[in-house]
């Protein structure tokens, strides 16, 4: 929750208490700009800009699945999801959407370390889409859940060559 001192006296210091949601950003630099007001006649209203690396947690390979092929193919891809070396954990399930026509497996680690793996495949007499949303719980503090995006189209290939 963000905060801030409400009364700053002239000439004083004041604090601002930011949180960021940095879902999605492990690996990157991420910046977040805050407009601060104040009843200053020089000064009315500035910027701020906090800049940093967000730290990985996991590394997801590809963090989202799209497949093409003609109705009557297996489709497969195998997503590998690798845990940093300063934030382990484990997979502790894998949920996907009611109904689903996307085949997903999950592959623990040998030994118990190293990289998990989600092998998906999908096949489909005739044309269609198929999507998913797999989601995997884990026992990490820092992303107790992740989530892979599936989509895999079946389509006619006489139709896409015009």
């Amino acid at each position: 929750m963000d905060s801030y001192d409400r009364i700053i006296p002239p000439g004083g210091e004041g604090k601002i208490k930011l949180s960021l949601k940095t879902g999605g950003y492990g690996g990157s630099k991420m910046t977040k700009n805050i407009s601060v007001r104040t009843n200053d006649p020089k000064r009315r209203k500035f910027s701020l800009a906090v800049t940093g690396m967000v730290e990985q947690v996991a590394k997801i390979d590809p963090v989202s699945v799209s497949l093409y092929g003609k109705p009557g193919d297996t489709l497969e891809k195998t997503v590998t999801i690798t845990p940093s070396q300063k934030y382990p954990f484990s997979i502790k399930s894998m949920q996907q959407l009611p109904g689903s026509k996307v085949d997903a497996e999950l592959i623990k680690p040998e030994k118990g370390k190293g990289p998990w793996q989600v092998k998906i495949s999908g096949m489909a007499p005739t044309v269609t889409k198929l999507y998913d949303n797999i989601v995997l719980k884990t026992d990490s503090k820092y992303t107790p859940v992740l989530y892979i995006r599936i989509s895999i189209m079946f389509i006619d290939q006489q139709s896409s060559d015009s």
